[in-house]
This record gives structure tokens, C-alpha cells and sequence, in this order.
């Protein structure tokens, strides 16, 4: 069948006085699927019922990020509804609810607005359209003397007005419009306006009757903890659950072929009781001699030779540095990290012969209903998958590796009742996976006029696609692709650039962290460019401002000098600037630190942001203030280290992350470039790095290049 790559939209009646309506968004990774195929429900958002309710089908996952109110906000801007009685739910997996371009249903990369907001916009104005031509046949008028407003159709010659549920039958009949008229944003009545979390979602979770994953409730639901093994890697020779099965509710104990041992009980403590009484021989292998500092010294192995994959290189670098006026350089080390979700993860999975029912919070929907599908030998459509709300992610419910949810399928894998496998906090953060260890170094030449014109860096550390379901497209030539974040392309205008990374091979498991790889060149840059500012003997702002080469961050930088009143600051007070780009917005810091007693704490921040526009600025601000708060605690106190092959560390008391005490002062300001629009829940992470580095450089006359800062 014929599709238009835009959108291709039609209408479906469904067994109810309800009306869904819908369109098809093929994009270049699926349009010979599509084409193909025979899927005939549409990619339905809006569910239009006879008594006015008015439902918003969600194919984003909801972690905190605000997706589910601003694509609310989008979908009642078009359609003029009420956006405090739209309801929400979460979509199933069906094929024409993938991302575009990407061929799955998944949230992540900070794209759910920049890659869905079009799409729902459209369908809102093609329903309204309809609407307003039932209700105008009906009154006997124009078209155009029919408008709407909070979901109600009127009449601007009688002032009669209708809800938009009475009309749920006649526009079943209509051809839905394929070239709608989106409004022009000084139109805008919700888009582009500071709008508070929609209150369906605020009296959910204040009531308690949100849903997470971990508040699921089924029919002789069962509980599942896991024996993981202590040392990466290790496999399991054998194992006694004598004393595990004499647990009180315990009610099967089995080894899983991913090397791990699952306890089935009719409580969670119960079977976490049991799991801890199970007595495992293990074989450790050679990486039971493992520790960190072999891990340091193997890293700093492969920064010491120019023999690894080239990232990229041009101008001539040697004459750059040959011919500089000055040079600086420096070695940075950033330590493995743990995401510390506030819900731990779990996954409940009910295997019913030939079909399943599988339930968690993920951003990879699709990713597992085929995996469910997989192990437990049936069809994909066999599987009902329901998404929950997320409790925090930062990544961690998107493995590449479908680690806990291959342990929930593994599980319940041939149980006749349902079962919720739950990974403790200690399981995650001593077996989970974690922002790759890294060591990098970076070198600049300047000449005498303040130009930076070499810029030399490596970058050593583990691949997040290898082994996984994206290797084809992350690791390419030795490189992973989150290697290149911000580093390959970084905003300066400088000539001559040799660039290398290397990924070393290890049984840890790494995954991305909440802004991926600019976890670490944000600090790698931005700290390398503000020690050239003071070799150069410049302001460290003029120097920026000097060398980069788009406006949008000239820009940036002076809204947060102006902000800090940057140019009039006490020197050595301890003011820092830090600015990055990430998923096509860009973020610029200036942070205040006060050191006292060999510790320090952020106390003021002032941020600027550009994400083309912002369609909801309230959010806007939120998701960069929780950024400056999560990006403090990874710079201050998190790390994970490892002896004998094994996670030292446990929890909470011993991960630290931030707490209430070090939560700063913070001004955030946006500008609308009317450029590209760029994402959100990441972008504000990476430049507090550097800034937090920076700062402390103003107040110490010190560089600090390993993370976590410890200072003394």
C-alpha cells in the first residue's frame, strides 16, 4: 500500500461508543515493513468517548521527565481540548507506535518530544477538523463559523456549543484529512507556556494509586530473589539449598542459564531470606584478581601509545603544537558509576502456556515483548506487555543487556501462577550495570593571541553497544559512538585535532548514565579549555567566547555573565562556567562553591538553556534543576570501586549520592533560538562537571581531575 513518509491517518470504530483516531508515521527504517505488512489499526492517540472523556494513548515511558504532560499539552493544544481532564494511558506494543527512525517503541536520548510532538500535534488538528465539520452539517452552517474551545464545538452565529463526545458516531463516517494546519505559536493557548505536571499524574502519585512497577498486584502472585554471583563473570559449579528450602513459603528454588539462582516464594522476604541460605561453589575465574588499580594501570597502558582507533584527525597537529605560543595538558579519571533508581528493579512475567503477560517500567517496550516472546518460545503478539510508570531510570530500565528482565523471563519460565522478580538495591549496584571507569587526556596549543589551534585527547574506556542489540550501529571501527558525544564534535573552532578512544574488553557490564557519553567529554573539554583561559591569561568566558563557533553558546555564555554579574565576581571566591551540548540543546552554568575545612558545597548556580523552544518552560526548569542536583552528587560522592573482582560497595550508606543538604541556589534562564528542537531530561548534566571543576579551580589554584572531587 501506498504511505506518505508525513503521515498517512484514518480512523478505526472500535467495539464501544468510542472513537480512536490515528495515523501511520513511516520513516526510512520502516517503511518496506510497513509497506508490507498488514497492520490495520492505526497508531491511534486519542480515544474519544460519548459521555466527553477524552484519552491519550502514551507510547513514551513517564521516569520523571514530564513526557506524559507536555505530549498532553501538544495533543489538547491542536484539538483545543481541556488539558486537565485529558486522561492518559500507557499504548500497547504494536509496531506503529515505534519511534521514528528507530523501528521500536523505546523512550530515551531526550527525544520524546523532538521526535513525537509533530506527529500528536497533527492528529489533534485532523480530529478537531472533523469535528468541526460534523458539527457544522449538523447546525446547517459553514465550516468556518464553527470553533472550539475546551473540548466543546461552537456556534459563533448562535453561541450554541456541544461537547466534542457528541459527535463520536458522525466523524466514525468522516475521511480523516492528511494535510491538517498545525497553529503558528502565537496561536499557542498551552504550548510555549509554564504549565505544572497534569493533575491526573500529581493526584495519582500523591494519592498512592499511581501504578509502578513494583505496585503491581496479580491473582496468586508470586515473589522471586536472586543469587547473583559476588565477582563478574563467575560461573556456578554447583549448589546446595538444603537450608534455603526449609524457609517458610519457599516454594521452588532453580538455577537460570544467565548463571544466576532464583528463589520462588510466597513473599519477597521470604524468598530474599531463602536466596541468602543458598550456598553456591562458584568459579571465579581470573578476574577474582581484579581491582581497580589493575584496572587503572591497564587503562593507562592504552593512553600511553598513539596506537589506538583514530576518532578523528585533521589539520596538522604536530605543527600545532610545534609552533604554539603555550600549551597545557592534563589527565582526567572518571570512576564506574551506579544509576540508584529510587524504585528498585523488578519485573513481573506470567507464563501461560502459549501466551504471556509480562509488566515493568521500561524504555524499551518493544525490545522486551520480543524477548519475553523468545525465551518463553511463543509469538510476539502472544505476549500482552503493560507498562507502568517509571521509577526514576537514568538509563538503567533501558539495558542493552535486557538484564533483569531476562532474569524475571528466566524465572517465571513454566510457572503456572504469576511471578514479580525483584533485584534488591545491593543486587543493582554490586551486580548491576554501570557508567563505564574511564581515563582520558587532553592537551591544547594556543598562540599568542588566545586562538586555540591543536587539540589532542584519548579516551579509554568499556563499549556500551558491544554484546548488545546496537553494536551494528554504536561500535564502528574499534569506536563506540557514545565515545564521540561532545568530544569528536566539540563547539570550538579549532583546526588541527588528533582524537583516539579505545574500548578495553571486561565482564563488568556498563550501560549509559543519564546524558551517556557526556558524562565525560563535558568535563574533558570544558576543563582542558578553561585551563588554555588561564595559560592565555584570559577571562575563562572570553576565552570561550573567543574560540567557539555558534552564536547559540556566545549566547549561552553571556545570559549566565549577566545572571552572576560574572565580570564584577571577588577572584578567588570560587565562581566556575561550564557549557555543553547534548541531544540538540544547549546548557551553560556558572556555579559558586564555598570551600571550608577540605569541603565544599555548590551554592549558587546559574543556568541558561537553549532547546530551540521550549513547549513547556516549567518543565524546562525542572528537568535543569534536578540535573544540577543529580550531576553534584556524581561529582562530589558517587563512585563504585572493585577488589577481588567484586563491587565494594552496597548501598546507599556506602554509595553516596546527593542529599537535601547540598542542594544549591538556582536561577535558570531559557532562550528561544527558534533553532532545531532539542531535548530536555539530559542536556543539563554535562556542563556542571566542568563548572563544579572549575569553580573549585577559582577558589584553590588547583585543577582537579579526578572525579569523584575529593578535596585535602
Amino acid at each position: 500500500m501506498q504511505q506518505s513518509r508525513r503521515d498517512f491517518l484514518k480512523t478505526t470504530s472500535i467495539a464501544t461508543s468510542a472513537v480512536l483516531i490515528g495515523f501511520y508515521a513511516p520513516v526510512k527504517g520502516m517503511a518496506k515493513q510497513l509497506e508490507t505488512s498488514k497492520i490495520s489499526e492505526p497508531n491511534a492517540f486519542i480515544k474519544i468517548e460519548s459521555d466527553n472523556t477524552i484519552t491519550f494513548i502514551m507510547g513514551q515511558a513517564e521516569m520523571g521527565q514530564g513526557v506524559y504532560s507536555t505530549m498532553a499539552m501538544c495533543i489538547a493544544e491542536e484539538l483545543d481540548a481541556s488539558w486537565e481532564n485529558i486522561i492518559f494511558e500507557p499504548a500497547p506494543v504494536k509496531p506503529v507506535y515505534a519511534r521514528p527512525g528507530a523501528g521500536i517503541m523505546m523512550t530515551g536520548g531526550s527525544g520524546s518530544i523532538t521526535n513525537h510532538q509533530e506527529q500528536v500535534r497533527k492528529v489533534g488538528a485532523a480530529v478537531k477538523e472533523m469535528i468541526k465539520k460534523a458539527a457544522a452539517k449538523k447546525w446547517g452552517v459553514r465550516v468556518f463559523d464553527v470553533t472550539t474551545e475546551n473540548s466543546y464545538v461552537i456556534n459563533k452565529r448562535t453561541s450554541e456549543k456541544l461537547p466534542y463526545g457528541d459527535f463520536v458516531e458522525t466523524i466514525k463516517k468522516q475521511k480523516v484529512p492528511s494535510d491538517v494546519k498545525l497553529k503558528k505559536p502565537s496561536e499557542y493557548k498551552l504550548i510555549g507556556k509554564p504549565m505544572k505536571r497534569h493533575p491526573k499524574e500529581v493526584e495519582e502519585k500523591i494519592t498512592g494509586k499511581a501504578t509502578f512497577g513494583i505496585d503491581l498486584r496479580l491473582p496468586n502472585m508470586k515473589y522471586a530473589a536472586l543469587v547473583h554471583p559476588k565477582v563478574f563473570g563467575a560461573k556456578i559449579e554447583s549448589f546446595d539449598d538444603t537450608k534455603a528450602k526449609e524457609v517458610s513459603g519457599v516454594l521452588k528454588i532453580k538455577q537460570l542459564p544467565n548463571q544466576k539462582i532464583a528463589v520462588i516464594a510466597d513473599y519477597w522476604w521470604q524468598a530474599k531470606k531463602a536466596a541468602d541460605l543458598v550456598e553456591v561453589n562458584w568459579d571465579e575465574g581470573d578476574f577474582a584478581k581484579v581491582n581497580t588499580q589493575t584496572l587503572k594501570e591497564e587503562y593507562q597502558k592504552r593512553l600511553d601509545t598513539d596506537e589506538n582507533p583514530v576518532m578523528r584527525k585533521d589539520g596538522d597537529i604536530d605543527k600545532a603544537f610545534k609552533e604554539a605560543y603555550t600549551t597545557v595538558e592534563a589527565q582526567y579519571d572518571f570512576p564506574f558509576l551506579a544509576h540508584a533508581m529510587m524504585e528498585p528493579l523488578n519485573c513481573t512475567v506470567h507464563h501461560k502456556k502459549d501466551s504471556a503477560y509480562i509488566s515493568l517500567g521500561s524504555q524499551f517496550q518493544t525490545s522486551v515483548r520480543n524477548l519475553c516472546a523468545e525465551i518463553l518460545g511463543i509469538d510476539n503478539e502472544k505476549v500482552e506487555y503493560h507498562n507502568t510508570y517509571l521509577g526514576s531510570s537514568f538509563g538503567r530500565r533501558a539495558p542493552g543487556n535486557l538484564d533483569y528482565i531476562k532474569d524475571a523471563i528466566y524465572t517465571s519460565k513454566d510457572e503456572s501462577y504469576p511471578v514479580m522478580t525483584l533485584w534488591s538495591r545491593e543486587d543493582d549496584i554490586k551486580q548491576g550495570n554501570y557508567r563505564p571507569m574511564t581515563k582520558s587526556s587532553a592537551k591544547l596549543s594556543i598562540d599568542k593571541e588566545g586562538n586555540i589551534t591543536g587539540f589532542k585527547a584519548k579516551l579509554i574506556n568499556q563499549s556500551l553497544g558491544r554484546g548488545t542489540m546496537f553494536e551494528p550501529f554504536l561500535l564502528k571501527n574499534g569506536i563506540d559512538g557514545t565515545q564521540r558525544e561532545g568530544l569528536e564534535n566539540h563547539p570550538y573552532k579549532i583546526e588541527n585535532n588528533d582524537l583516539q578512544a579505545y574500548c578495553p574488553e571486561s565482564p563488568i557490564s556498563v550501560l549509559w548514565l543519564r546524558s551517556v557519553g557526556h558524562t565525560v567529554s563535558a568535563p574533558i573539554v570544558d576543563c582542558i579549555i578553561d585551563q588554555g583561559a588561564s595559560a592565555a591569561n584570559m577571562d575563562p568566558i572570553d576565552f570561550r567566547i573567543k574560540n567557539l563557533k555558534d552564536e547559540r553558546f556566545v549566547n549561552l555564555l553571556k545570559n549566565v555573565a549577566k545572571q552572576s554579574d560574572w565580570y564584577n565576581r571577588k577572584k578567588g571566591t570560587g565562581y566556575g562556567v561550564g557549557i555543553a551540548e547534548s541531544f540538540g540543546s544547549i546548557v551553560a552554568y556558572v556555579v559558586k562553591v564555598k570551600v571550608e575545612n577540605n569541603d565544599y558545597k555548590v551554592e549558587k548556580v546559574w543556568g541558561a538553556v537553549d532547546c530551540g523552544y521550549a513547549f513547556n518552560p516549567y518543565n524546562v526548569e525542572n528537568q535543569i534543576m534536578s540535573a544540577v542536583n543529580f550531576a553534584i552528587g556524581y561529582t562530589k560522592y558517587s563512585e563504585l570501586t572493585i577488589e577481588n573482582g567484586s563491587t565494594v560497595q552496597n548501598n546507599f550508606y556506602d554509595y553516596e549520592v546527593n542529599r537535601l543538604k547540598d542542594i544549591p541556589e538556582i536561577n535558570v534562564e531559557i532562550i528561544n533560538s527558534g533553532a532545531k528542537l532539542g531535548g530536555i531530561g539530559e542536556p543539563g548534566v554535562p556542563p556542571m562537571f566542568p563548572a563544579i571543576a572549575n569553580a573549585l579551580y577559582d577558589a584553590t589554584n588547583k585543577r582537579y581531575t579526578t572525579y569523584p572531587i575529593k578535596l585535602g
